[in-house]
């Protein structure tokens, strides 16, 4: 099966997909040129691809241009929904994703430093009793342009700890406890 039949695009989605994934700030006229259609029908098209959600934007740092810290933490969860549910209310965690295996979620975190992912891991997942095991990648570069989004509220993680009423074991009278030991 190809994508033509999975997604119900032709040849002409797909070249509009392909020129503005390499170049975003293409206008519909110069697609218009590269397709041969017209420049309403090229904007009627990429509406659909984006109703269709097979066109979509994201706003963020690109990764591999700046000395952003990107970790992709595989977790190891005795219950994947609560887990999971507790990642979605936190901001510091950009995205998770369910996996299959042992390590059946992982999340992505990025920080201005090494140290804040570090004591993220330490205080809001090596303590939590839903979780067995972590393992903590850094990711050092990309192949391709890799587009972060910035929660710029982790800045305060690094001195204060989670500010964050999460749900998972640590609260945060026992992470100021923590905190101050």
């Amino acid at each position: 099966m190809k994508y033509d039949e999975i997604l119900n695009i032709d040849d002409t989605d797909k070249a509009i997909i392909t020129i503005l994934q390499e170049n975003p700030d293409t206008t519909h006229s110069v697609i218009a040129e590269k397709v041969h259609k017209s420049q309403p029908a090229v904007g009627a098209r990429i509406i659909k691809l984006k109703r269709k959600f097979l066109l979509a934007e994201s706003v963020g740092a690109e990764f591999n241009k700046l000395d952003i810290k990107l970790a992709r933490i595989e977790v190891s969860a005795k219950s994947v929904e609560k887990i999971w549910a507790r990642f979605e209310e936190c901001p510091h965690v950009i995205n998770c994703f369910k996996m299959t295996g042992v390590y059946n979620l992982m999340v992505e975190i990025v920080a201005p430093n090494v140290r804040t992912i570090e004591n993220f891991v330490d205080t809001c997942l090596r303590k939590d009793p839903l979780i067995k095991d972590i393992r903590v990648n850094f990711v050092i570069d990309s192949l391709r342009k890799y587009v972060v989004p910035l929660n710029f509220a982790i800045e305060r993680y690094e001195d204060h700890g989670c500010s964050y009423e999460c749900g998972g074991s640590m609260n945060k009278k026992e992470l100021s406890d923590l905190l101050k030991s």
